[in-house]
């Protein structure tokens, strides 16, 4: 990949990131239940786009396997409930799911994908579960 791309991949990644950091704002302070389930629905949306892309390498795996083939389209499935759930239940469930894709998709061992790549996964990935998980501790009251 050229590096204009790679510029383009680093500033498209961190500011998908964006919209996560407005959750925990958003469980601290009283906001229209319509702002709460468009960030909880764009929550759904990455994660399935996350999936789709483990779903993707997978594809291109000699021997991708079953199990992970299967999980891929179990998380984006599984994520779906939590536009459902009280904002701070969603965002507990969702810190799961983010969770198990991460270890399922394994940035850090993916010596197919380039090293710049991996840590840009592994920084996002995290930061969107630490997000995750502070958004449904305010909003179970349980921080502040």
């Amino acid at each position: 990949m050229n590096p204009r791309s790679t510029h383009t991949v680093r500033i498209l990644g961190w500011a998908g990131l964006l919209p996560f950091a407005f959750l925990p704002l958003i469980a601290a302070i009283d906001t229209a239940e319509w702002l709460q389930r468009l960030l909880l629905t764009y929550a759904v949306i990455i994660l399935a786009f996350m999936a789709g892309t483990l779903w993707a390498r997978l594809l291109l795996a000699d021997d991708p396997g079953r199990f992970r083939l299967i999980a891929s389209n179990v998380l984006a499935l599984a994520a779906w409930p939590a536009v459902l759930l009280d904002l701070h239940w969603a965002a507990f469930w969702l810190t799961l799911v983010f969770g198990a894709h991460l270890l399922l998709d394994e940035p850090w061992r993916s010596h197919d994908l380039p090293g710049w790549y991996r840590r840009l996964r592994l920084g996002l990935s995290s930061s969107v579960i630490g997000l995750l998980l502070l958004t449904g501790l305010i909003g179970a009251g349980r921080v502040f």
